[in-house]
């Protein structure tokens, strides 16, 4: 009998147990924190549609833009490697320098990533309106970094353990270098770069 009453108090105990939970007792599960709401769905975003790119020289590069923006400067083992042009709507230009070969089919801005070499990037933009004159010390403000000469011209340069870069512009021209991977004395290489274009 008593083995009887036993059986009988652990079966009450677990129906007990079952009707604390909320589907067993015919509740509506409330849900916790870690389950996402009952929110009607965030729509996808679609992709970015392919950015297609021409290939250029130093020399094409300068008649898109009609400025000169091949650098006289480069360090030890650089040189210009690969340039690109496309169009959004004004000409945007990145040109690559590096101490070795770029090899590789680069057909879309999203290609770009593909250029994994050691190299320095030149970004050049035209631009329709020169920006105010105390731009770089805003960007100093707001970013870090520091406001530079270029040639009797005021940059905006920032260094990194990973890498530098340093914007300025010239007359119809928004110049952006930068070096993916540092080296050695990477401030003043980025700065006597830029003082060699133009």
């Amino acid at each position: 009998m008593g083995v009887k009453k036993r059986w009988l108090f652990a079966i009450l105990a677990g129906i007990s147990l079952l009707s604390l939970l909320p589907g067993c007792a015919g509740e509506k599960a409330t849900p916790t924190e870690t389950e996402p709401p009952g929110t009607t769905p965030i729509p996808s975003i679609p992709p970015i549609p392919p950015i297609p790119v021409d290939e250029v020289s130093l020399e094409e590069a300068e008649r898109i833009v009609g400025a000169p923006v091949a650098p006289k400067y480069l360090p030890a083992g650089y040189e210009f490697r690969r340039g690109f042009v496309y169009y959004q709507p004004a000409p945007h230009l990145n040109l690559y320098f590096s101490d070795e070969e770029m090899p590789g089919e680069v057909k879309t801005v999203q290609d770009f990533a593909s250029l994994t070499h050691k190299k320095f990037i030149l970004n050049v933009d035209q631009v329709a309106e020169m920006p105010s004159s105390d731009i770089h010390e805003g960007m100093a403000g707001q970013h870090g970094g520091k406001v530079v000469d270029i040639n009797e011209t005021k940059g905006w340069l920032l260094v990194e353990a990973g890498g530098g870069q340093l914007i300025w512009f010239q007359p119809g021209l928004l110049l952006d270098l930068s070096i993916v991977n540092p080296i050695p004395e990477q401030e003043l290489e980025l700065v006597k770069i830029a003082e060699s274009i133009g």
